[in-house]
């Protein structure tokens, strides 16, 4: 199949190469388009009349047909080559169905016709589209294309006829078309039906190569401001106005916006709006300028519009201070019978308002004025420093330039429409503050309103989790009261009356061994009120909650024996340890330090502790007169202490060891932490 389909090809293409070669300059379309202009395939001879860029060119038939192509990669193409181009139509996202050229072959090479000679009137009947065309005209406006900065954008004016003109930006071939400004040109190239991306329904323009289809037929003005005034005496209709030259009006300088917008008043109260060609040029409020322009209207005044500018001396008297209107945005806004209407009237005067501002936006250098119901826009674009000043919601009063958005007047357009009503502020000092805004603003009472409403949640929330964690720290208390009490105390008083009904059975037998019996009965008891009294000091001292902990020791051994010498250095965070393991803890360092001084008659104690990777290490040292570890006295001769240690130790998975001679006594406790 693939061998089939290469002959195919092979044999469409040497017929083309045969009739390209024979026709004298002439161009043979012997592969007809197939559904060009739709979604589908294409395939066409033709001659290559213009390269636009790297990625689209345009190819002309012999019938006439010319077709705008695109590319997907860089093709060696050249003007006057003969192509034989193979392709696909596809449709964009847009809607636009766009050429794409997939296969290039070169057939031969011929000479392009000279350009047609044409007036810009006549292009603009569409007349030449897709032909090589040379046309004149002055040279009005430069500017980068803001959607696509490959290209330079020209306009070209003769007349009342106005044209784009558009190039490619290279590194190589430039033109200083700012200096050229006001310039007569003779432009070579080829006229386009529309644009593509986003100006593609824009009306036909030129697109020219550098250098050679850029030509300076007269230099522009040594000075360009030598340009009659405008005339506000005669009556001017639309059209003429159109198809003026430029002319120059003097005046000072009411306001600035936009980044190349300006309103003027000259002699006669006489107002301008002008729009101009280089934003550099731009002045600022209160200068006195000559501006030079094409004449244009928007049915309120006469515009100046791709205009030039430049400062004038002060000295030349000619300006009149413009009077200050007070004013109300309903006056504005409405007429007098309650209509809604724009007052165009306003256009172009200076007014003192008073109202509310609402909106802020830095971004664009604009705010809201309201009053009454009725908001304005406030563009600040050529006095910045009033943003920081204009707080929403605060009383003031602005000096401003009332400029109505109306369209120019066209052909198209015989009615042109206002659109709408902005107030340009001059400069900071043409707002002033009346009244700032009070505390509680409707924003303000919202957010307060609802912090509050968070705050309370979050306090009954931190209530609940507060009772629940003390209900279960009660819980846990009892929990631990009721095993103390059970395996100690319970066991004891048990253990107790064993030992009271043993000795009262061995009385009239065995007297000794029945005395031995109640001695140990009373020892039990000495421990049981030991152990109740230590149960109440618990339950009566707040020692487990104390984030010191070596404080909580030294409270909880105060009251063992007054004349003993405790000392305490215990390096150990309380956060590291749960509230069963500080009880613990508490317990037993009391229970040693207790059986130093009551057992041992000891006179110095000292306490230590510390961590060791997850495991806490205890010592209790002191100089009594020691005991024998291994033969101590236990539970059946009425001491608890120590099998009370190692009961709670075994618990927690714990272990202790005690070392003893007379003079030196040491207990070592090694707790694992949770």
């Amino acid at each position: 199949m693939a061998i089939r389909k290469a002959l195919i090809c092979t044999l469409a293409i040497v017929p083309l190469a045969i009739a390209a070669t024979t026709a004298a300059g002439g161009v043979t379309s012997s592969i007809k388009p197939k559904a060009v202009g739709l979604v589908g395939d294409f395939s066409l001879t033709g001659t290559v009349y213009d390269v636009s860029s790297k990625r689209n060119f345009i190819i002309k038939e012999k019938n006439g047909h010319s077709h705008h192509l695109f590319v997907q990669k860089q093709f060696d193409i050249h003007p006057g080559d003969i192509l034989a181009v193979t392709g696909d139509c596809s449709q964009h996202d847009d809607g636009t169905v766009h050429k794409i050229a997939r296969r290039v072959h070169k057939l031969g090479q011929t000479s392009l016709p000279p350009p047609e000679k044409t007036s810009l009137a006549d292009l603009a009947k569409r007349n030449f589209i897709y032909r090589r065309v040379s046309t004149e005209g002055t040279l009005i406006l430069v500017r980068r294309d803001e959607l696509d900065a490959s290209y330079t954008q020209m306009i070209i004016k003769d007349g009342g006829s106005t044209m784009s003109v558009s190039f490619v930006n290279t590194t190589n071939q430039t033109v200083d078309a700012y200096s050229l400004l006001g310039a007569r040109l003779r432009l070579t190239g080829i006229l386009h039906d529309q644009s593509y991306g986003a100006r593609r329904n824009i009306a036909s323009y030129l697109g020219i190569n550098l250098p050679d289809g850029f030509e300076v037929i007269k230099p522009p003005p040594t000075d360009i401001f030598d340009a009659p005034n405008l005339d506000f005496d005669s009556v001017w209709v639309p059209s003429e106005l159109a198809s003026m030259p430029p002319r120059r009006f003097d005046g000072v300088v009411m306001a600035t916006w936009g980044g190349d917008q300006m309103m003027l008043a000259g002699k006669g109260y006489h107002r301008i709006r002008a729009t101009l060609a280089r934003p550099d040029e731009l002045p600022s409020a209160g200068d006195h300028v000559a501006v030079v322009g094409f004449p244009d209207t928007d049915c309120h005044v006469i515009n100046l519009i791709y205009a030039r500018c430049k400062a004038l001396s002060e000295a030349e008297d000619f300006v009149l201070n413009p009077q200050l209107v007070d004013a109300t945005l309903q006056q504005l806004l409405m007429d007098e019978h309650g209509r809604p209407r724009i007052n165009g009237y306003s256009h172009g005067r200076l007014l003192r308002i008073r109202g509310t501002i609402l909106d802020v936006q830095p971004s664009l250098s604009l705010f809201s004025i309201n009053d009454g119901g009725f908001t304005l826009p406030v563009d600040c674009s050529s006095s910045p420093a009033a943003i920081p000043r204009a707080e929403p919601n605060s009383k003031v009063e602005i000096v401003a330039l009332a400029v109505t958005d109306t369209d120019s007047w066209r052909e198209s357009i015989v009615l042109p429409q206002t659109r709408g009503l902005r107030l340009i502020l001059r400069s900071a000092d043409d707002l002033k503050v009346l009244a700032h805004p009070p505390w509680w603003t409707p924003v303000r009472l919202t957010a307060a309103v609802i912090a509050l409403l968070a705050l309370i949640i979050l306090i009954v929330v931190a209530n609940r989790v507060i009772n629940r964690i003390m209900m279960r720290r009660k819980l846990a208390e009892r929990t631990r009261l009721a095993v103390e009490l059970h395996d100690l105390l319970s066991q004891t008083l048990a253990g107790v009356a064993c030992q009271i009904a043993a000795g009262q059975g061995a009385i009239s037998d065995d007297p000794g061994t029945a005395k031995r019996l109640l001695e140990t009965a009373e020892r039990m008891l000495e421990s049981s009120r030991t152990e109740l009294k230590n149960c109440l000091f618990d339950l009566r001292n707040d020692t487990v909650d104390d984030p010191d902990f070596e404080r909580a020791i030294r409270k909880t051994l105060a009251g063992l024996n007054p004349d003993a010498d405790i000392s305490v250095r215990f390096n150990v965070a309380r956060s590291q340890m749960t509230d069963t393991t500080t009880h613990a803890v508490l317990c037993i360092i009391r229970e040693l330090v207790a059986n130093a001084i009551r057992h041992g008659s000891a006179k110095h104690i000292r306490v230590a502790g510390a961590t060791d990777g997850g495991r806490l290490l205890i010592s209790v040292a002191d100089d009594g007169c020691g005991f024998d570890p291994k033969n101590h006295p236990g539970p059946r001769d009425g001491h608890f202490g120590l099998s009370g240690i190692q009961e709670r130790l075994a618990s927690m998975n714990s272990f202790f060891k005690i070392t003893s001679e007379r003079g030196n006594t040491r207990a070592a406790v090694d707790i694992k932490l949770p």
